[in-house]
């Protein structure tokens, strides 16, 4: 193949591509972190003081158990039906758990709580108009990405017939010179010395 290397790329269509990666990645993070805040609050309700009775003790196992099962189809492939299920429980696990209960202490505390009802709300219903499991999903997009932009760059250095490979002399091209007057050409300093070229917008 000797077509030139070319990108063509319309705006909207970039603008609409960074959205998507957008609202995956923030969809990817509500996961992650709904599945985060579940297992640390489950265990600072097995661990903390206060947490005697069995109901506590099985709602913070019950949060741990959510919160592994939220990240569990990103770890061994189990189906997006798995983190769907979790997500929905979580959100009733929370809303319910957390009715009666006093608000954290701090600004902090209650912005997690709202936070990670408000992501096991959002959570079901991105896998469910994804089909697929929001946290696998969002890294796959991450690593094909990354994929591509190789695979790209090997094939603008395979295709453009014009680009220079490593090794070869670089092309030869003629400049205007400060004064305006004279011209300078790459090839007049070849063996003689080094020759840096900076690039700059001046405005």
């Amino acid at each position: 193949m000797d077509t030139p290397y070319e990108t063509v790329m319309d705006t909207g269509d970039m603008l609409w591509l960074a959205l998507a990666y957008g609202v995956h990645g923030a969809m990817s993070a509500a996961q992650l972190g709904l599945a985060l805040y579940l297992i640390a609050s489950g265990a600072g309700r097995l661990l903390g003081s206060g947490t005697g009775t069995q109901l506590a003790r099985g709602l913070g196992a019950t949060r741990i158990g959510l919160g592994l099962l939220l990240v569990l189809p990103l770890l061994v492939g189990t189906p997006s039906v798995v983190s769907l299920v979790a997500a929905v429980a979580a959100l009733v696990l929370l809303v319910v758990s957390e009715r009666g209960r006093p608000a954290p202490p701090g600004f902090l505390g209650r912005a997690a709580r709202a936070t990670a009802i408000a992501c096991a709300a959002i959570t079901p219903v991105f896998i469910v108009w994804e089909r697929e499991d929001g946290l696998a999903l969002g890294v796959e997009l991450i690593t094909t990405m990354r994929d591509v932009r190789a695979g790209e760059l090997e094939w603008q250095l395979a295709s453009d017939r014009d680009a220079p490979k490593v090794g070869d002399l670089a092309p030869d091209f003629e400049l205007q010179g400060p004064s305006g007057v004279t011209r300078v050409r790459l090839s007049d300093f070849r063996g003689e010395r080094p020759v840096a070229l900076v690039f700059g917008s001046y405005t």
